[in-house]
């Protein structure tokens, strides 16, 4: 997988840090509800203005999936959890078996099926799969023996 973690440490929640995506900084701040055993982002730009507020850690969901405003990142912040069986994001599997993840894989590359015999297959198009990068269509074999006029029969008529 392409995808690069965002970690910070759950024993100083809340926890306030900067990341760049997108190439613009943000400032990230993730908060505890011991109530709740739930994990919540919030997401504010360069100047400290809020972007969200607040939002719960949903294991396998993507965040900010119901929000379309021009100054989010453009990445796909997602929540993966490595083990394939938690159901929620808390405080005992957060940054253990589940993870804010920069998702960066190509469209349809986790689609079943997308690949032939392992090979990265990122735009999912089957077509040119099983061709090797270094076959030519050229053909095989010496090709001289058209080179010579002779080689041909020009019948006069």
């Amino acid at each position: 997988m392409y995808r690069r973690t965002i970690r910070f440490n759950k024993l100083q929640l809340p926890e306030t840090f900067n990341i760049t995506l997108s190439g613009q900084n943000y400032y990230v701040t993730i908060s505890y509800n011991e109530v709740n055993d739930r994990l919540y982002l919030t997401l504010e730009d360069e100047d400290y203005e809020a972007l969200i507020t607040n939002e719960k850690l949903v294991a396998g969901e993507r965040l900010f999936a119901g929000v379309v405003d021009m100054n989010l990142p453009r990445e796909d912040l997602v929540l993966i959890d490595e083990t394939g069986q938690a159901t929620c994001v808390n405080f005992a599997n957060v940054n253990r078996d589940i993870f804010i993840a920069i998702d960066e894989t190509f469209p349809g590359e986790l689609t079943p099926g997308n690949t032939d015999e392992g090979i990265f297959n990122p735009d999912g198009d089957d077509a040119n799969m099983g061709q090797d990068a270094d076959e030519s269509d050229e053909p095989e074999g010496d090709d001289d023996e058209l080179d010579n006029d002779d080689d041909l029969d020009w019948g006069e008529g």
